[in-house]
C-alpha cells in the first residue's frame, strides 16, 4: 500500500468515526436521560406516594452508587408535578442541562 492510499484510508476511517460518534452520543444521552427519568419516577413513588423512608433511602443510595447527578434529579423531582409527562420532563431536563453547558 502506498503512502497516498494509506492517508486516504486513514481519512476515511476518521470520517466514519465522526459520523458514528454523533448518533452514539445521542444514544448515550437518550439512555442517560431515561435512567434519570426512571430513578426520578421511582423516587416520586417512594417519597411522595408511599412515604416509604426505607425505600427512598435505598433509591438515594442507588443514585450515589451509580454516580448520578443529585441536582439533576432534584430538578426533575421538584420542577414538575407531572413526572409521567415525558415531554415536560424532557423540557425540564434540557433547561437544566443548558445551565451547565453555558
Amino acid at each position: 500500500m502506498n503512502q497516498s492510499s494509506t492517508k486516504t484510508a486513514g481519512l476515511r476511517q476518521q470520517q466514519d468515526q465522526l459520523t458514528t460518534a454523533q448518533p452514539n452520543a445521542e444514544c448515550r444521552l437518550r439512555n442517560d436521560r431515561q435512567s434519570y427519568f426512571a430513578i426520578t419516577r421511582e423516587l416520586v413513588q417512594a417519597q411522595f406516594v408511599l412515604a416509604d423512608g426505607e425505600l427512598s433511602q435505598r433509591l438515594w443510595q442507588e443514585v450515589a452508587d451509580r454516580d448520578l447527578e443529585v441536582g439533576r434529579i432534584l430538578n426533575l423531582l421538584y420542577g414538575s408535578c407531572f413526572q409521567d409527562d415525558e415531554a415536560e420532563m424532557t423540557a425540564l431536563d434540557d433547561a437544566f442541562l443548558a445551565l451547565h453547558v453555558s
